[in-house]
């Protein structure tokens, strides 16, 4: 990555912005008048343990221009430790409520995300909705290479993760990483399906583990 700013920082900070993004609105999903102080008193406890929320300024006021890949991984760092957090606090105080609302903003999201691709991109194939998925998918730095094209053609596209880089982030504050995965699935399924409706995600088996076979084809 380059030592100077340039678009690619911008492009991976909208990303890390986005995925902050679907935390906040999973907090205001489930803040009504009995749980908005709770809902935002723990947001003020793992923020104060995990990281505050980006502060919405552009990005050159907030980065450290002498380290920006370290800034921008510190970021990656921060909301994908906190989100975790979040998440199983979230179901362990509210158990399978909590898990449905979430569900629903990530489908939420990977849908508008999805028809703002189908609208301005205009995506007519697999290997198009497969580069355009990760212009709004967070996966790391551009560096990590965490995933393995294996068949890239434009009725399909199939990929493995050769390093799954969320799960350590779940397992640190002791949550199980298959809850990720499942909501990883909502929200690409959605994107995909949206950004081109003659065309569906599917994963080879349920849990979407760092071996499984991923796929974008058409129905």
């Amino acid at each position: 990555m380059s030592a100077f700013l340039g678009p690619i920082h911008h492009w991976l900070f909208k990303k890390i912005q986005l995925f902050e993004e679907l935390e906040k609105d999973i907090l205001t999903a489930l803040s009504n008048e009995a749980s908005k102080e709770l809902i935002h008193q723990l947001s003020d406890t793992i923020q104060e343990k995990y990281g505050h929320f980006i502060p919405q300024e552009p990005l050159e006021k907030l980065i450290d221009t002498d380290n920006i890949h370290g800034w921008l991984q510190r970021q990656i760092s921060i909301v994908e430790t906190r989100q975790a957090a979040m998440i199983k606090i979230l179901l362990d105080k509210f158990g399978k409520e909590a898990l449905k609302t979430i569900e629903n903003v990530y489908e939420e999201q990977g849908k508008q995300l999805g028809l703002e691709a189908f609208e301005e991109k205009k995506v007519s194939n697999a290997t198009f909705l497969y580069k355009e998925l990760n212009n709004y998918l967070l996966e790391g730095m551009p560096c990590d290479n965490a995933n393995n094209v294996i068949d890239a053609q434009e009725e399909k596209v199939q990929w493995q993760i050769t390093n799954c880089l969320h799960r350590p982030y779940w397992e640190h504050v002791g949550m199980e990483a298959e809850t990720m995965y499942h909501l990883r699935f909502i929200w690409i399924k959605a994107f995909i399906e949206h950004a081109n409706p003659n065309y569906t995600y599917i994963v080879d088996n349920t849990t979407s583990t760092q071996t499984s076979m991923h796929y974008i084809q058409l129905k």
